[in-house]
């Protein structure tokens, strides 16, 4: 099974509740799931969240909501150690469907700017070529000067 892992908490201090709120009458954390949904290539969605609004909006898109530990709902709290413990989680739900993770693509409630074509290339990357265990999407940032 190809599935999808939605992460984001509720406590950014940065900009709080950044992961729901509105732009261009969406909240920000349905973007990412838009995009898989729309790849017709992710057999299953999960969201890993504290956050009952992020709940709240995903919820019509049938989602699986993952319990997230309070360990990784802190400031503190690492992003790959939320995605770790998604990881076990979905494998361990699988493992009763008798089904098995192929692939799983990491979304983050906070980024409205992935698309369906990105996840859609990446997934047939890591199809074409078996040697290939990961697909990253990265940024350029022209803002810094020596």
């Amino acid at each position: 099974m190809i599935c999808a892992l939605m992460i984001g908490r509720k406590g950014s201090k940065g900009f709080p509740g950044k992961n729901t709120k509105k732009i261009f009458g969406k909240s920000l954390c349905e973007y990412p799931i838009i995009a898989a949904k729309k790849t017709n290539l992710i057999d299953r969605i999960f969201v890993s969240t504290d956050c009952k609004n992020i709940k709240k909006v995903t919820k019509k898109y049938k989602v699986v909501f993952l319990k997230r530990p309070k360990k990784f709902s802190t400031d503190k709290a690492l992003g790959d150690d939320v995605f770790v413990d998604g990881y076990k989680q979905i494998k361990e739900i699988l493992k009763k469907e008798n089904k098995k993770i192929e692939l799983l693509v990491l979304l983050f409630a906070n980024v409205a700017t992935i698309n369906s074509r990105l996840i859609i290339k990446g997934i047939k990357i890591l199809k074409k070529n078996k040697y290939f265990d990961s697909a990253v999407s990265t940024s350029i940032y022209n803002m810094w000067s020596p």
